[in-house]
């Protein structure tokens, strides 16, 4: 009777072991599903934004990455808040207002974009198709030779392991913008409001990034 308890006893412990193990992989799982989630739901959103904006060009990450190895024919610009930029921003990116009218933004920016192409961000890409449709024709009349919103904006680049820098160097943190448009980033615990670092200004068009 002692072996046959012996043997229940041992296939206890091992039924046990067995469905912790399942237990841990399955946890694994959702939680990686979880991380995954708000790329997915800002997949979405960049599918309805392009639709809402079919005037203008849509750049994915990997197109802005490989043009951000050639700064010389790139104008990259940063269409978020002064908080939003203090947090995070892409390197070489210069700020700019997204409710900029289109005069002041030729009288900033018409010599700069000349020749180049010219790419605009925000946290998702909502603001920065919308200032990129506003502007285009003027833009493009000036001699750039492109106008284009980087799809998911910032998010998008944060969700994807890339680099985003601050005043002093790269960073991990970004903007969520609200608590509700934080549900677009994989990574929420990297979300600040405020920025980690004290900030430096972000660089005049023109100037080394």
């Amino acid at each position: 009777m002692l072996d046959n308890l012996s043997d229940t006893v041992v296939a206890m412990i091992l039924r046990t072991s067995a469905l912790a193990v399942l237990a841990s992989i399955t946890l694994a799982a959702v939680s990686q599903s979880a991380a995954a989630g708000g790329q997915m739901s800002l997949i979405e959103l960049e599918r309805k934004v392009s639709r809402d904006y079919q005037d203008i060009s849509h750049v994915i990450p990997e197109q802005l990455e490989a043009a951000m190895r050639h700064p010389e024919a790139l104008l990259l610009l940063d269409a978020r808040d002064a908080e939003e930029i203090a947090v995070s921003r892409l390197p070489g990116a210069v700020a700019v207002d997204p409710d900029i009218s289109t005069d002041d933004f030729m009288q900033r920016f018409a010599a700069a974009a000349r020749s180049k192409d010219v790419v605009i961000y925000c946290s998702v890409g909502v603001r920065s198709s919308k200032l990129a449709t506003r502007v285009r024709a003027a833009v493009l009349a000036t001699g750039a030779r492109s106008v284009a919103n980087l799809q998911g904006g910032i998010f998008a680049m944060h969700n994807t392991g890339r680099t985003l820098v601050d005043g002093t160097g790269a960073i991990d943190f970004v903007h969520p913008y609200s608590r509700w448009w934080s549900s677009y980033l994989d990574f929420d615990d990297l979300a600040r409001y405020k920025a980690a670092r004290r900030a430096t200004p972000l660089p005049s068009p023109g100037a080394a990034p």
